[in-house]
C-alpha cells in the first residue's frame, strides 16, 4: 500500500519515498524551468495531506482539506518542511507556517 509518493509537475512520480527523494527533487526543481519547476509530496492518512513547492519557494500546504499557502525563505526550511510531513507531523507544520 502507497503511504507516500512524491509528483513532479513534469509528470514523474514515485510511491513510497524518503528523504533522498525529496533531496533529488530539491536539486531537480532548481534546474528545471518555470513551468515544469514546482513538486508535490503526499502523504496519505485519512486524507490527502501534500506540500507543493514551486521553483520561487512559494508553498501550497494541503491538510484536511485546507490549502494555506507559505513563503520559505530558503531549500533547507523546504527540506525541513517535508521531512516533518513525512514523519507525519501536521500540528508543528502549521505551527512553522502560521
Amino acid at each position: 500500500m502507497t503511504e507516500n509518493y512524491i509528483q513532479y509537475a513534469d509528470g514523474y512520480q514515485k510511491d513510497n519515498i524518503d528523504e533522498k527523494d525529496i533531496l533529488k527533487a530539491i536539486s531537480d526543481i532548481q534546474i528545471k524551468d518555470d513551468e515544469h519547476g514546482a513538486f508535490w509530496v503526499s502523504v496519505i492518512t485519512d486524507d490527502e495531506n501534500v506540500i507543493e513547492v514551486n521553483k520561487d519557494l512559494s508553498l501550497s500546504v494541503i491538510f484536511e482539506g485546507q490549502e494555506t499557502n507559505y513563503q520559505a525563505k530558503d531549500w533547507y526550511e523546504v527540506l525541513e518542511l517535508y521531512k516533518l510531513l513525512l514523519i507525519k507531523k501536521f500540528d508543528v507544520i502549521v505551527s512553522k507556517i502560521k
